[in-house]
């Protein structure tokens, strides 16, 4: 990832296949590139505590449209089969170790999920910058040889969101995610997201390897890299219930 004053760098002429796009239209197709109609990835995350303190998650993703998400741990061991269900607006979290589900209310939604610089709402996305945010352009901007362009979502009055805004960068050439900030509602940057190593599956380009920094806890980090990747392949329904998440990983 180019250093994040790369990512500021002064503005440019707009591309004339640009012209055309509003910030909303440019969020919808961002969102749709990095969801599709589903997806299934394997995923590692590595969380960095500071001074030498870290540890590593592994996990299974599936999800299908804005409305369905399953998270379920391979390792650690002590871990396993542990994770998350969200259908709509509503969570679940299941705890192999007792054997039990617990619903998570709204008010939990960022909490921190498994210790890393995630929340819970991070991981199953269960709020949505097209649906719950207005959206202004704020510019464009080079990086390297990609043309990005920069966004500023602001929640709509209605939607359960506790940021100010958000930040989004986006590349144009294909609406990857490129780096997202986090703002309290007093206009304080409180975190930031970046995405890096850009990969094509089929007619989606996304991040593969995605870092998140709480700025009140410098020198920590969790980094997310997405591995064994499908998107828009059929997902049994069965996958999207309390008995999926109950069942142990084979």
């Amino acid at each position: 990832m180019i250093a994040v004053h790369h990512l500021l760098a002064a503005t440019i002429l707009v591309p004339s296949f640009a012209l055309a796009e509003t910030a909303t239209d440019w969020i919808k197709r961002s969102e749709e590139n990095t969801q599709g109609k589903s997806l299934q990835a394997q995923v590692q995350m590595d969380i960095d505590r500071g001074g030498g303190s870290a540890r590593t998650l592994k996990f299974k993703l599936w999800t299908e449209g804005r409305d369905k998400a399953v998270v379920k741990i391979i390792e650690p061991t002590k871990d396993r089969d542990s994770g998350n269900l969200r259908l709509q607006i509503n969570l679940w979290q299941y705890l192999a170790n007792v054997d039990r589900v617990i619903k998570v209310p709204p008010s939990l939604m960022l909490q921190s999920w498994m210790g890393s610089d995630f929340t819970n709402d991070d991981l199953v996305k269960s709020s949505s910058l097209t649906r719950d945010y207005t959206h202004k352009l704020l510019g464009h901007q080079k990086q390297g040889a990609d043309d990005l362009v920069k966004i500023e979502c602001s929640p709509k009055p209605d939607a359960p969101i506790v940021w100010g805004k958000i930040v989004e960068t986006i590349r144009t050439k294909d609406a990857a995610p490129i780096r997202r900030e986090f703002y309290s509602e007093k206009g304080e940057l409180l975190k930031t997201m970046e995405g890096s190593l850009i990969k094509n599956f089929g007619q989606h380009s996304i991040p593969t390897r995605v870092t998140m920094k709480t700025l009140k806890k410098p020198g920590q980090s969790t980094t997310m890299t997405y591995q064994d990747v499908k998107y828009d392949s059929s997902i049994s329904g069965a996958v999207f219930q309390q008995d999926f998440l109950r069942k142990p990983l084979k």
